[in-house]
């Protein structure tokens, strides 16, 4: 008779569990964000938050908890219930954070599983107009002949523009001086101000500063040209075969979520960047969907861009407390 009631409990809990997930979800989720209210990362979240909320039939709430790179909003997450009601809308910097920081207060690989990566954003290699150089091979030639002569500017020591300009220097041994910044608003009026050469930055960022002709575009560091500069080539059509890179988004849930909840959440993305609408919002400010993610895919996808960019990191030295 215990038996049989213990076997009764067990099957009515398996019961409940199956239950719970598939009425997941029956309250509003969490989006968190480790940038600013505003930015270029905020902007698709709440694309993608809105469509998302309107699929799974809860709101999506976004919440900015901007900070050290995006890992504060990770930690926040990482130690929040894995029930699949508190997601992070990660970045590149995920990525890079993973070998950058010497301590971090989360594991970089395993507190978190990525549910679908839904955008890319290309960014930009641009110079000061007064920069002699028209394309990118002009601009790398002249570095190489003039060994530190050339700084540029990034949203900060360690941030992914700042990365996007080590990939290059690594690949191509290039001696530059790095001026970090607050922000991307201020390294790129200190490149409109010629106090610095050149940045790369997110296209949806630099492309007004292009547009108006106070920046000089030289080429896009993805294998696909920009749909807000369509003039402008990639980096590969510039003659660097093995560079290309981008910033890009990711929702991701603690480590323990349950299985049918991940795979919910990733069926209702990739429906969502399909979308025309989210589409058409997307690439109106130079962002690129991603429709064809699985939680799979977004692993080896992370883990892939983990080893790069820690493969950088360590030949360029650079490290944060």
């Amino acid at each position: 008779m215990k038996r049989l009631l213990a076997q009764v409990g067990i099957g009515a809990l398996i019961s409940f569990s199956a239950h719970a997930q598939a009425a997941y979800p029956d309250h509003p989720v969490r989006l968190v964000v480790g940038f600013a209210a505003g930015g270029s990362t905020d902007v698709v979240a709440r694309i993608v938050a809105n469509k998302l909320g309107a699929l799974l039939g809860q709101p999506v709430v976004v919440e900015n908890k901007a900070g050290a790179g995006g890992t504060i909003a990770t930690d926040v997450v990482a130690k929040s219930p894995a029930d699949g009601y508190t997601l992070l809308f990660g970045t590149s910097s995920h990525a890079i954070n993973a070998t950058l920081y010497k301590k971090l207060p989360y594991d970089p690989v395993n507190a978190l599983v990525p549910v679908s990566v839904v955008a890319g954003v290309p960014m930009v290699l641009a110079v000061n107009p007064s920069v002699k150089a028209n394309t990118a091979r002009e601009l790398v030639e002249d570095i190489k002949k003039n060994p530190g002569k050339y700084s540029y500017g990034s949203a900060g020591k360690g941030s992914a523009v700042h990365m996007a300009v080590e990939l290059l220097q690594f690949q191509e041994h290039l001696k530059l001086t790095h001026v970090p910044f607050r922000g991307a608003s201020q390294a790129i009026q200190s490149v409109i101000s010629g106090d610095v050469q050149f940045i790369t930055d997110a296209v949806s960022t630099a492309a007004p500063m292009i547009q108006s002709g106070r920046l000089k575009a030289l080429a896009v560091t993805t294998a696909t040209r920009s749909s807000v500069l369509p003039d402008v080539p990639t980096m590969k059509e510039a003659g660097y075969a093995n560079y290309e890179t981008s910033l890009w988004n990711m929702v991701m849930v603690p480590k323990g979520t349950p299985a049918p909840v991940i795979e919910k959440l990733s069926a209702a993305l990739q429906t969502a960047v399909k979308d025309p609408e989210v589409r058409q919002r997307m690439e109106k400010i130079g962002v690129q969907p991603i429709v064809d993610s699985t939680p799979d895919k977004a692993a080896r996808f992370v883990q892939a861009e983990t080893r790069r960019w820690a493969e950088v990191i360590k030949a360029a030295n650079i490290e944060l407390d």
